[in-house]
């Protein structure tokens, strides 16, 4: 996804260090992630702005409340390494991971032209991105809630969209049409398909 470049180490600017983190997922998956020293980064320099908005947690109550009520369909998705996509505006530096260093050019860094995790600002440049991309595939946002997005066509049914960073759920009363909008978004990003909803956000959920 061209994530850095490899270049040689800026005398005049900071470069910051990173680690890997290892975690165990609920699903029994055994996950590896790189993750940037974020808290070296200076202010004006390697971040402006880091406020990242997120989707409510009692709107995900009450979407899945709704979706009882109604008989609704539920189905979801997780974007993988999804800060990864979205596009750096400022200038970051970073030594080369440990394990992965290039043979012959240990004495280089990366500069990152995307988000890593750890970083001040991934989270809200993912949500950018998220935002412009929904935009696109016919979504509109709540204004009251960052993380809702509303697919609506004249003559079909509503589908509704709740994203937490990169887990999202889809709700409407086409299962057709919520397969083929859900479809369209797993084209523009890479996607694990969780199908019927049966977790979220450490919520399990059972339908009787």
């Amino acid at each position: 996804r061209h994530v850095y470049d490899l270049v040689d180490r800026p005398k005049d600017r900071k470069v910051i260090k990173n680690r890997w983190v290892f975690d165990v997922k609920s699903d029994g998956r055994q996950k590896a992630r790189l993750v940037a020293k974020g808290f070296s980064q200076v202010e004006g320099v390697g971040y402006s702005d880091i406020y990242s908005p997120v989707g409510r947690f009692e709107t995900v109550r009450l979407m899945l409340a709704l979706a009882a009520v109604e008989g609704w369909h539920i189905t979801g998705l997780d974007v993988r390494n999804a800060y990864l996509y979205g596009e750096l505006e400022e200038e970051i530096f970073m030594e080369q991971p440990d394990g992965f260093k290039v043979p012959g050019q240990e004495h280089k860094v990366c500069r990152l032209r995307r988000a890593l995790y750890g970083l001040k600002q991934a989270g809200l440049v993912w949500w950018k991105t998220l935002n412009k991309s929904m935009k696109d595939l016919g979504f509109k946002r709540l204004q009251s809630d960052a993380g809702v997005f509303v697919y609506t066509k004249t003559g079909s049914a509503p589908v509704v969209a709740v994203v937490y960073v990169d887990d999202a759920l889809f709700f409407g009363p086409d299962k057709a049409l919520i397969a083929k909008v859900k479809a369209d978004f797993m084209k523009k990003w890479e996607c694990r398909d969780l199908g019927e909803a049966r977790e979220f956000l450490r919520m399990r959920i059972e339908r009787h």
